[in-house]
């Protein structure tokens, strides 16, 4: 791989993917919004060949006529919790995807990743493989199913090799402020106390440096089309979660375990299976939970 298009660039897992391609000299394409903060790229933005998607179209034209040799498409319409049952919202980016194979095929690009989630899965109670069925909750969900299916079917009929990660629980530097370790971190450090539910729930955390280095293997492995699931090998609860961050933080910080109901349709165990994209790409080594988490608070922290 010589040169990469990444969409959603100035996101949190964009710019992590495109930090982690740029130190391994591949060249990055960046295509984002006109108008769009950069700042999670600005370390190496200077370093990034950047495209404006603009009103009259002229980007796709221009897109299509440069080398490139793979797409990984990152961005979303509608990431936020109050948007993912907004159908207008989410059916905006199945137009998107559209346009974006319908480059790919002028360019002639080989390889197509695509970002799914977990949420695809519906209600998740366990060790989930790529075999379960798909049953999703919410327009979020939905969409991105629509989104497996065109992709599988143009690829398919274009001869692109099309790669599915369905992606599990991902933390680490440069989420959004209202995501749970950063806004956690917040409150500890400007409050005393916080009401949250019992803390029950267990979900396989994936550093999100761990997972750019996972999209990297992709690209320099021969990996056949498909589903795969993208997950650390290691389940911790909520709350113990919450505890490690209180601990590290602010010690002296109430946490009101059991103060707040759990949410219609709450997963209570939510890991994915990485067999099958280990077998593809070679075992995975994860960054032991504590540095990465320690890292990651140091990072809120002195934000």
């Amino acid at each position: 791989m010589g040169k990469v298009l990444i969409t959603g660039i100035t996101g949190f897992l964009g710019s992590h993917i495109a930090a982690e391609l740029l130190a391994n000299n591949i060249a990055v394409i960046g295509l984002k919004r006109f108008g769009a903060n950069i700042w999670r790229c600005e370390d190496f933005k200077d370093k990034i060949t950047w495209i404006d998607i603009d009103a009259d179209g002229e980007y796709k034209n221009y897109l299509a006529s440069i080398s490139f040799d793979a797409v990984i498409h990152c961005a979303w319409i509608g990431v936020e919790s109050e948007e993912r049952d907004s159908w207008n919202e989410q059916s905006k980016n199945i137009q998107f995807l559209i346009e974006l194979l319908s480059i790919a095929k002028s360019a002639g690009i080989k390889r197509f990743l695509f970002l799914g989630s977990q949420a695809e899965y519906g209600s998740i109670s366990g060790k989930i493989s790529e075999d379960e069925p798909a049953v999703a909750l919410n327009a979020y969900g939905s969409i991105k199913l629509a989104c497996l299916e065109i992709l599988r079917t143009f690829c398919s009929c274009n001869d692109i090799n099309w790669v599915w990660l369905r992606l599990f629980s991902v933390f680490g530097e440069k989420e959004n402020d209202n995501w749970l370790i950063p806004s956690l971190v917040k409150t500890m450090l400007s409050a005393g106390q916080k009401d949250v539910t019992a803390g029950e729930q267990k979900y396989a955390y994936i550093y999100v440096k761990d997972f750019a280095g996972i999209i990297y293997k992709i690209l320099r492995s021969e990996i056949a089309d498909g589903i795969y699931n993208v997950s650390s090998n290691e389940v911790r609860s909520i709350r113990s979660l919450m505890e490690n961050i209180r601990d590290q933080v602010n010690p002296s910080f109430s946490l009101n375990f059991g103060a707040l109901d759990y949410r219609n349709n709450q997963s209570m165990h939510m890991e994915g299976d990485i067999s099958k994209l280990t077998k593809n790409i070679g075992e995975i080594e994860f960054t032991d939970f504590s540095v990465a988490l320690k890292d990651t608070l140091n990072y809120y922290i002195k934000k």
